[in-house]
């Protein structure tokens, strides 16, 4: 059997070892167009901020070891561009020209394209990019040549990443987002926290600002935006996300999904039977919406390459889909997500619910202990997990994984108050947030409270027959207040509750939620009408 695998990055690097393990008789040859493979693409803006020091620690595994480990033929400087799929034969550019492969069968591993918009000024000098590590050589080099500033295009995964690392190497930086907001897989109360906080570091945001023009004689002098505002800089590096390779697909006459991926099955096969693709060129099930999505990330790449690289071999794997769990440190920040945001839930028609709980890393009495807020999403008949998003600065990777692993099981919150999770006051609280998050939904669907989120509130006040009421102290009300709020701290409110007129209804906040609980269960119990705001003052302005 001959395997011929055409990308070597993650999900090519992946599918072409799980052949080899799974097949020690085959042939099994892996083209790369460029001149390395299997290197760490998510390591390319820590190089550029100095973080990573060594550049070959980029490089996973070499051309060498492929071959003396795995017996496998990798082929560096080789562009596969055309497809005979009767024939089930490659047309490969090599360095010594055109030549031609045969397979048995086919891994396309192609990966994405970095977008490059076609605007005047494009293709001037130090208009650069962080995709390989060609791109990263370039930035150092024009660092090292005394440029420090800099225009970062895109608010994404790695524009944000490599924003940060030049502002880390003394680098000014001015980060451009053509939309309104930061992290488009993040529901937008959360890039509003990341945007205040990469302003408090030093670098400069213009949002809603797509680049228009970029000016220079020979090299980059300055910026566009569409808005208008001209930024002088030094370098342009353009962040603005990938599109799918799918043009050898294309031109082999393979399924392209409504997602504009490469259309696989559960074994990464496509509609040849001979072609299996994986990696950021494929389209995967996502397992809450179950529609077809394409989420470029390094995990469910190495993931899918392995399936393929199983199944081309043969044996017999499946890739089930994806949640699209993902995190990213911005300075002292961390921010992550699992399954669907509240935007995505919306598009779905499913009937929800959103909690924010807000926590800390460990348990306050102890040192260190960080704040933290997490939302959940959840179906409001079941109380089946839909999605979950957490920013702070210590231990949400921790949560969203755990919570990611609860969505991928189908447990929902009531199973959430219920998870037995490793505590002492270093690590956790002995209701960590994710219990919290799970008693607190279950609470609300049990009917036990009524929640509001924030973005409810002046909509709720609107209807003229809402009032506030802070049971905060009079000491907390001096860090603010939600506007024509009326404070009695509930350590008051058993003896002041007669002051509240009963034919209105009192939305109750406190600092995070607690207090405000403990409030509307007493005022429903003497036959007072509430609501409790959702992870109180702290989640309404979220201040993390």
């Amino acid at each position: 059997m001959r395997i011929v695998i055409v990308g070597g990055v993650a999900a090519g690097a992946s599918a072409a070892v799980k052949a080899r393990r799974c097949n020690e008789d085959a042939e099994i040859i892996l083209l790369e167009k460029s001149g390395f493979v299997s290197f760490a693409n998510c390591g390319l803006p820590y190089y550029i901020g100095n973080v990573i020091q060594n550049r070959e620690d980029l490089i996973l595994v070499t051309p060498e070891l492929f071959r003396e480990r795995f017996n496998i033929d990798v082929r560096i400087s080789h562009e596969a561009f055309d497809i005979d799929t009767e024939a089930k034969k490659l047309r490969v550019k090599s360095p010594d020209g055109v030549i031609t492969e045969a397979y048995d069968k086919l891994i396309l591993a192609t990966g994405g394209i970095p977008i490059r918009p076609e605007i005047p000024g494009i293709h001037l000098k130090n208009v650069l990019n962080v995709f390989t590590i060609p791109d990263v050589d370039r930035v150092v080099a024009t660092i090292s040549e005394g440029k420090k500033t800099a225009v970062v295009a895109g608010g994404g995964f790695i524009g944000l990443e490599t924003a940060e690392n030049l502002t880390e190497r003394g680098v000014k930086t001015i980060l451009v987002e053509k939309l309104p907001q930061l992290m488009s897989n993040m529901d937008e109360e959360f890039a509003g926290v990341l945007a205040e906080h990469l302003n408090q570091n030093g670098l400069e945001l213009h949002l809603n600002a797509g680049l228009k023009e970029i000016k220079g004689s020979d090299h980059v002098e300055s910026v566009i935006l569409e808005n208008g505002i001209e930024i002088p800089c030094e370098m342009a590096i353009l962040a603005m996300g990938v599109r799918p390779n799918t043009e050898l697909a294309r031109k082999a006459g393979l399924t392209i999904g409504t997602a504009g991926g490469i259309c696989v099955d559960s074994s990464m096969l496509t509609s040849d039977p001979d072609i299996y693709a994986a990696g950021d060129a494929v389209e995967s099930i996502h397992l809450v919406s179950g529609k077809n999505v394409r989420i470029p990330l390094a995990g469910s790449a190495n993931k899918q390459g392995r399936v393929a690289g199983a199944c081309a071999a043969g044996s017999k794997l499946s890739f089930k889909g994806v949640l699209g769990t993902s995190i990213i440190k911005a300075f002292d920040l961390t921010m992550a997500r699992t399954g669907l945001n509240e935007r995505e839930v919306k598009f779905t028609g499913l009937q929800y619910k959103s909690v924010y709980v807000p926590g800390f890393s460990n348990a306050t009495y102890y040192p260190g202990a960080a704040p933290m807020i997490m939302k959940l999403t959840i179906e409001a008949s079941s109380g089946k997990l839909l999605g979950a998003q957490a920013i702070g600065y210590k231990g949400i990777d921790k949560r969203i994984d755990v919570i990611a692993t609860a969505i991928y099981s189908g447990l929902t919150v009531f199973d959430l108050e219920d998870l037995d999770l490793a505590y002492a006051p270093p690590y956790s609280s002995a209701k960590d947030p994710v219990i919290l998050g799970g008693m607190i939904s279950s609470n609300m669907l049990r009917g036990d409270i009524s929640y509001v989120n924030r973005s409810e509130v002046q909509e709720m006040l609107a209807n003229g027959n809402t009032e506030l009421l802070d049971v905060r102290t009079e000491e907390e009300l001096l860090e603010g207040k939600i506007e024509g709020a009326i404070n009695i701290p509930v350590d008051e409110l058993r003896k002041r509750y007669r002051e509240l007129d009963q034919k209105k209804n009192y939305l109750i906040y406190c600092a995070v939620g607690y207090r405000g609980y403990n409030a509307s269960l007493f005022l429903n119990s003497k036959g007072y009408r509430t609501l409790n705001l959702s992870g109180g003052y702290l989640a309404y302005t979220m201040n993390v």
